[in-house]
């Protein structure tokens, strides 16, 4: 952007040390309206079109007033009748309306060339000092714009390298979730193994001390029954929702249940 910006300023200053004329200017202006009414009716969308035409705009105005200091009066009315046509291009509201208008502008684009060729080739040239203040502004312009760019590659490159690091937060988060879980689902199935091997044992216990106590019942009494509890069997379902602790309390407390109805039972063959 920057060697553009010097090129189109050492092209004024070269234009003024050799005095060009207004219709080497007009012919300019009209070049650029040309090449910015392709351009407009080119794109792809509204924007871009009325974008552009805008640009077209500028540039037709210019060549409308070069051509009346020329005494150019059809280059005249054809940049005044394209101008128009870009104007309703930047007046309409969809893509298709404006490109048409724009459309129409591109097509007087040849035909402003050419009068304005046929202008300088019959009546010549007038020699004049070109004001280069135009070109001093596109020249400051693109230098802000090459300047804003490097600076949006900054931000954005900024931007990138924050949104990695957050990326690889992110995804160490996971990883230490994802470890988390795996601890806890092998913490779990180890207890939850212990709870099996506690559930068999208690159970197998209890079954042994219920039929100890009705052997024992029977030993008193030939006719008695011990009334057995068997509320102490389960499936291991049952244990998924519990902890190791509350597995061996349960078994604790039916045992605790047994052994106190046991008692209540041969209190009876003492009062006999």
């Amino acid at each position: 952007m920057k060697r553009i910006a010097s090129i189109l300023f050492l092209l004024c200053f070269v234009n003024q040390i050799n005095a060009q004329d207004l219709y080497e200017d007009a012919l300019t202006a009209a070049s650029y309206a040309y090449s910015h009414s392709k351009k407009a009716h080119g794109a792809n969308n509204v924007f871009h079109t009325q974008e552009y035409a805008d640009k077209a705009i500028e540039a037709f105005e210019k060549v409308e007033a070069l051509a009346d200091k020329c005494g150019c009066d059809d280059a005249n009315e054809t940049a005044y009748q394209a101008k128009t046509k870009m104007v309703s291009s930047m007046d309409q509201d969809t893509y298709e309306r404006s490109r048409y208008y724009a459309k129409q502008a591109k097509e007087l684009g040849p035909k402003l060339l050419e009068q304005l060729t046929n202008c300088q080739a019959n009546k010549g040239s007038d020699s004049y000092s070109e004001d280069i203040a135009d070109v001093s502004e596109e020249e400051e312009a693109i230098a802000a714009a090459s300047e804003e760019v490097a600076q949006k590659q900054k931000e954005l490159e900024a931007q990138r390298r924050q949104l990695e690091i957050e990326q690889q937060k992110l995804q160490e988060q996971i990883a230490a979730q994802q470890k988390a879980q795996a601890e806890f689902e092998a913490q779990r199935a180890a207890e939850l193994k212990q709870q099996t091997a506690v559930k068999a044992k208690a159970e197998q216990a209890l079954q042994k001390l219920e039929s100890a106590l009705q052997e024992l019942s029977i030993a008193f009494d030939d006719n008695s029954t011990f009334e057995t509890q068997k509320d102490y069997v389960r499936s291991e379902n049952d244990l998924m929702n519990e902890t190791l602790d509350d597995t061996k309390s349960f078994y604790v407390n039916r045992a605790k249940e047994l052994t106190k109805s046991a008692m209540q039972q041969f209190a009876g063959y003492t009062e006999n």
